[in-house]
């Protein structure tokens, strides 16, 4: 099956042109695209999967800047970037942790589809507990500072062997 792609007039599509509602966003975030659901105030979704670029994102949003209450994605390994361009760009962005997630105890499917889906039904309900990302500076000396680690443990490994 192919994946939808996002672009700004199915966006609108969705949406409504006439409508002024708010509109709530999740995003489950890999290293090569971005899974994107739309989530209107009626409770209706909807769902898209684009390329990884934020300021591709930001063009495809555009078109209904002012009716997004927030966007939401789960923190991971691809780091803050992609918050700081929404931010730069005036968007309600926000990061959560994944241990903060509401989870249900049964053993239901996990796709990224369903969890672009399901932090956009929480962030319309307001029950997203947002984390502060590191500043670009911060994250540099993190950075540093795991790199000093591993150096650290290596040397300890090799001296034990």
């Amino acid at each position: 099956m192919a994946k939808k792609s996002l672009s700004s007039s199915r966006v609108l599509e969705f949406v409504g042109v006439e409508e002024k509602t708010p509109v709530w966003i999740g995003l489950d975030v890999h290293k090569r695209s971005y899974h994107v659901a739309l989530r209107r105030s009626d409770g209706l979704c909807d769902a898209w999967v684009t390329a990884a670029d934020p300021d591709l994102l930001v063009r495809q949003l555009s078109s209904i800047s002012e009716r997004i209450s927030a966007i939401v994605y789960e923190a991971g390994p691809t780091g803050y970037s992609l918050e700081r361009v929404l931010k730069e760009n005036g968007y309600p962005v926000s990061v959560v942790a994944p241990s903060r997630i509401p989870r249900l105890a049964t053993n239901q499917a996990k796709t990224d589809k369903l969890d672009c889906l399901k932090l956009a039904e929480y962030a319309a309900k307001g029950m997203i507990e947002a984390i502060t990302p590191p500043t670009e500076q911060e994250g540099a000396e993190r950075s540093v500072l795991r790199r000093r680690n591993v150096a650290v443990q290596r040397k300890v490994d090799r001296y034990r062997a």
